[in-house]
């Protein structure tokens, strides 16, 4: 967790916002939503076995099989005022998910669960990238026809509400080559470029901080590029 008077501190979701936003997010069966509240890998122990969901794509494909009719019930039925504690973090019902604090705020790391239901209906928007900096939380979609969405939240603001930030029709590409490709989706709104780095690709001398996923830079003319580590 951040340290208090820290410039992480005033973005840091406590464990009462992530609490309404998981909430929201199971009612509304919002898998994008759940995504940012959700550390990957995620690992997830089903009767079948154990396997790991490594982004939000994935977890919007498996949504309804990982956060099943069942896990769901069991955390919307458990009041926030009696959710367990214990060294491995906190969990609700009788451990269907397992929640640790982060520098970001709360995320769920583990899910237990032995229902398996059906995906998502084919139509819906496709998750391609999501990217949280210290600052934003950020979508990269496919909608109707395939077309590119970009969207930005300003934190603490919750993916639910209407976005700060949406631009429509964007373009993906990968930069690099061999190990060193990675996607990148850009965007543009009059004169300011959004550029989603999907991936840490090779660097070179710059060193990546832990957990990073890729980077958003934000460029406007005249200005030195802005750029930010996701997570």
């Amino acid at each position: 967790m951040p340290a208090d008077g820290s410039a992480e501190a005033k973005y840091f979701l406590t464990f009462d916002a992530f609490d309404r936003e998981l909430r929201a997010a199971l009612i509304k069966e919002d898998a994008l939503s759940l995504a940012f509240l959700v550390k990957f890998p995620l690992r997830v122990n089903a009767s079948g076995g154990a396997y790991s969901l490594d982004d939000a794509q994935a977890l919007q494909t498996h949504f309804q099989e990982v956060f099943s009719t069942s896990v769901r019930k069991a955390i919307l039925d458990q009041p926030i005022d009696e959710i367990g504690c214990n060294i491995e973090g906190l969990m609700y019902g009788s451990g269907v998910i397992w929640v640790n604090a982060t520098k970001r705020g709360y995320e769920i790391e583990v899910v237990n669960d032995e229902e398996t239901l059906p995906a998502l209906p084919k139509g819906s928007p496709q998750t391609k990238y999501i990217c949280q900096t210290q600052t934003h939380r950020v979508v990269v979609d496919a909608i109707a026809d395939g077309k590119l969405r970009y969207r930005a939240w300003n934190k603490p603001r919750a993916i639910s509400e209407k976005p700060d930030l949406e631009i429509l029709g964007g373009k993906d590409s990968f930069e690099g080559s061999d190990i060193c490709a990675y996607p990148v989706w850009t965007f543009k709104n009059a004169q300011t470029t959004y550029q989603a780095e999907g991936a840490l690709g090779c660097y070179g001398e710059v060193e990546p901080p832990k957990d990073a996923t890729g980077r958003l830079v934000v460029t406007v003319p005249g200005k030195p590029d802005e750029e930010a580590w996701c997570f």
